[in-house]
């Protein structure tokens, strides 16, 4: 799998993750519930993912590296993407029905 899908899928899981976090305060467990299951399944295929591609034995540390800045870029990027989207759509009432 290439950086660049690595990173998108990234951007998914934690766009999921905090999608759920704050699924979590709405009093909705309809909308909880979606919400884990998107986090959950993204979670799940990501972990296989991350397996297959980082964890080698005697990795060199620029590759390494280059794996650490991928993942932390596009955890960060998820998660303020799904806040502003959170926000502006799925607690301004669009979604939630509020």
């Amino acid at each position: 799998m290439n950086l660049i899908l690595w990173f998108l899928l990234l951007v998914v899981q934690n766009a999921t993750f905090t999608w759920v976090s704050r699924a979590r305060n709405s009093g909705s467990i309809g909308y909880h519930a979606i919400a884990s299951l998107f986090s959950n399944g993204v979670w799940f295929v990501s972990q296989f993912l991350l397996i297959s591609m980082v964890a080698k034995p005697n990795m060199p540390i620029d590759e390494l590296t280059m794996y650490g800045f991928v993942y932390v870029a596009g955890t960060v990027t998820g998660s303020l993407l799904m806040h502003w989207i959170s926000m502006k759509y799925l607690e301004s009432g669009i979604v939630t029905g509020k």
